[in-house]
């Protein structure tokens, strides 16, 4: 079940949290049953994250770091996700709040016939631990618009783990336009809403997405901001609402 797969894991200053989950990932590809590639992807950041994750990647030959200038999670992602080489592809966040042992859960849907598998904390049988009731409210509502104007029956289109088979991570990443290319001047960390131009792309183009239920717990030191960030992500949906309707998304082969 674990085997054939890269996980791509993006980060950006985390230097504090980056050995645990270093840790984890050591447990788990021991664990597993072969081919497992592991992908960090440094997001510009300015302590030591870029040399925490080249110096595990020197004796490990399934794994390999990324170091890009500072653009944000989205570009991050594309560019480790681009970058993989196994048949199976999945990325997750560098703080572990869906834990190692949620993966096969995913890979399972894949094998099933699935082209997108999606970890959802919406779905029957799903768990988030620690979260606010006004997080979870801003969640909820923001799930509800991406419904609304992007694609409908997925329950929770943010969290941050995510499985593709190759071909899928492919036809998607390669069609995504939200920031795409590093922002001039960008400063700190930036939320956005990729995850669903993500998923759009996803159905736009046919494919079949499965909704996972998963163990979720809030991390604290989170960098999202409660009040900047509800706007970004309705603008980022408004985006590529205009995209699609102004045809910048190629059509379906």
């Amino acid at each position: 079940m674990t085997r054939d797969v890269s996980i791509v894991i993006p980060a950006y200053q985390e230097e504090s949290r980056l050995p645990k989950t270093l840790s984890a990932l050591d447990d788990f590809v021991a664990a597993a049953t072969g081919d497992i590639e592991v992908v960090l992807v440094d997001d510009g950041s300015e302590d030591a994250t870029a040399e925490i994750m080249t110096a595990w990647c020197v004796d490990r030959p399934f794994a390999r770091s990324l170091s890009l200038p500072h653009a944000g999670k989205a570009h991050a992602v594309k560019n480790g996700m681009l970058a993989s080489r196994r048949n199976r592809v999945l990325f997750m966040d560098a703080d572990l709040s869906v834990p190692l042992e949620e993966v096969p859960k995913l890979l399972r849907e894949l094998d099933r016939g699935a082209d997108v598998a999606v970890g959802s904390r919406e779905t029957h049988g799903s768990s988030r631990v620690g979260e606010s009731l006004l997080r979870r409210f801003r969640s909820r509502a923001f799930n509800w618009l991406v419904r609304s104007l992007l694609v409908k029956g997925i329950n929770d289109i943010q969290c941050g783990f995510k499985a593709f088979t190759r071909q899928a991570a492919r036809q998607i990443f390669t069609k995504t336009l939200l920031h795409a290319t590093p922002k001039p001047g960008l400063k700190g960390p930036s939320v956005t809403a990729f995850d669903a131009e993500v998923l759009f792309l996803a159905d736009h183009l046919g494919l079949e997405i499965v909704e996972v239920p998963v163990r979720w717990t809030f991390v604290r030191e989170s960098k999202v901001r409660a009040v900047a960030d509800p706007f970004r992500l309705t603008g980022d949906v408004l985006k590529v609402r205009l995209n699609a309707m102004n045809g910048k998304y190629p059509k379906p082969e």
